[in-house]
């Protein structure tokens, strides 16, 4: 009994992590999810698609603006 009850464990535990993974796949745009779109429509701030890309190749994408602002050296002392 006390290796089928961890089995269970283990598979429900399994089960688990690769639905939310699923899930929050889909909700966030990564998979497939035109029943979502279907059913609750677009959101109004979409996510610029990206170019589709060798994956052996990656871009750098990071929120940070490249913009930084001009280090004024006259005024450390």
């Amino acid at each position: 009994m006390p290796t089928a009850s961890t089995a269970a464990a283990l598979g429900f535990t399994f089960a688990t992590f690769v639905v939310l993974q699923d899930t929050r796949g889909r909700l966030m745009g990564y998979k497939e999810n035109a029943k979502e779109v279907r059913k609750y429509g677009l959101h109004s701030e979409q996510v610029p698609q990206r170019p589709v890309q060798d994956p052996r190749f990656p871009t750098a994408v990071s929120n940070v603006s490249p913009v930084r602002p001009e280090i004024h050296f006259k005024n450390y002392n």
